[in-house]
């Protein structure tokens, strides 16, 4: 077992540039990190959707410096959570998930999280081993840690009453759940974004009601444009806002290269591990008039090397250069059957997951046929014999052969 660091100005190190704030505060927080005893920290992930993103990432690197420091670790699947769906900043409920959804959404989250921190350094749990185990009685004895005028002093509560539409008592019940799992774990410090703060300290008064300890809550900066405020990595917007940890290295240079230039500076401070000095320079030379396309094409490289390896960011960089620097074709593209019309063929070759997406694409023109805009999802186009060039969306390219 790794021996705990005292050191204070190496403990300082975890409230850098990815910490917003510490609570009850950064020097108490010193205080029980330098005092030699192995804390336990950790971060939990609602399983809502198959992937982890870079808008995930800042939490991660803060688990790694922990880590480091000799601390235990863990990293919380929220497959009981998920069911119901986090309300923080939502105009409208959640909707419910099964629990075969769940399962199938969270099957390769470990892979993902080994790809920053280190296999057999953390601990993996699953809160539906107590969050589902507990009976009203329990329940009742937590609902009664929080009061109504905490709950619906809430922004977006006070939003969806002040329009007129429903707040349920489900939403109220998740904080609960979230602070419980602190108590369960018996941990004694917690990460996650800013936008889990209530969240968060809903679990530090469980945990001193509970347990009567002091438990760290550690908030990060969210990963938002430096212009509009908006979430960057947000799953319902449209395609290219949103980099997975799962992407191939092509698709993730590609989806970078995408994003709105006031996306390059907080992407560098807070989904890389560069060092401050390296992201200042980049600062400046942007400041003083250079290329935004050479920065991001910086960035787009970085990122992938930390989750492909540098041959597969060089790969992908030229392959980028290849298609959209000199507007030819990729080098190497999947091939696929067509199966009638556009719909059938993108499901059963598993190009989208969904019928109302490939819809939705067709409708704004972004999928083409040997470069024929494809105006009708259910029309039966003609392949070539030796084979057609399927176009969806900016990046995505296949050889489609003709239908057995």
């Amino acid at each position: 077992m790794a021996e705990i660091v005292t050191d204070k100005s190496k403990i300082n190190e975890v409230f850098g540039r990815y910490v917003e704030a510490v609570f009850p505060s950064k020097e108490r927080a010193l205080e029980l990190m330098a005092s030699g005893k192995r804390l336990t920290f950790y971060l939990g992930v609602d399983p809502t959707g198959p992937d982890l993103h870079l808008g995930h990432t800042t939490n991660f690197f803060v688990l790694k410096k922990l880590i480091g420091l000799g601390h235990k670790v863990i990293l919380l699947i929220g497959d009981f959570t998920a069911q119901t769906g986090d309300p923080t900043g939502k105009d409208t409920a959640r909707k419910s998930l099964t629990v075969k959804e769940v399962e199938s959404n969270m099957k390769t989250y470990l892979k993902q999280a080994v790809k920053i921190l280190p296999k057999g350094s953390f601990d993996l749990r699953h809160n539906s081993r107590w969050l589902g185990k507990l009976n009203f009685n329990e329940i009742r004895k937590l609902a009664r840690q929080v009061t109504v005028q905490q709950m619906i002093a809430r922004d977006m509560f006070q939003r969806r009453m002040a329009e007129d539409r429903p707040v349920t008592l489900e939403e109220f019940l998740y904080p609960l759940m979230q602070g419980y799992d602190s108590v369960a774990m018996k941990v004694d410090g917690e990460v996650g974004g800013t936008d889990q703060t209530f969240n968060m300290m809903v679990g530090r008064d469980l945990v001193k009601s509970f347990l009567n300890k002091d438990k760290i809550v550690i908030t990060t900066k969210l990963l938002e444009d430096s212009e509009t405020g908006k979430k960057l990595m947000n799953k319902s917007e449209s395609e290219g806002r949103y980099v997975s940890l799962n992407d191939s290295a092509q698709e993730m240079f590609g989806r970078i290269m995408s994003l709105a230039d006031s996306a390059i500076l907080p992407l560098f401070k807070y989904a890389t591990e560069l060092s401050d000095e390296t992201i200042a320079e980049i600062e400046t030379g942007l400041k003083n008039g250079e290329n935004p396309k050479k920065a991001k094409e910086e960035l787009s490289f970085e990122l992938v090397k930390m989750y492909h390896g540098e041959k597969e960011a060089q790969k992908a960089k030229n392959e980028f250069e290849h298609v959209f620097g000199q507007h030819e074709l990729p080098e190497k593209m999947e091939e696929i059957e067509w199966k009638g019309n556009i719909l059938d063929t993108s499901i059963i070759a598993g190009i989208v997951v969904s019928k109302g997406e490939i819809k939705r694409l067709v409708e704004q023109g972004a999928v083409r046929l040997d470069d024929k805009v494809i105006e009708n999802w259910n029309e039966n186009m003609e392949i070539k014999e030796e084979g057609s060039i399927l176009k969806i969306g900016p990046r995505k390219f296949y050889k489609v052969k003709p239908g057995k």
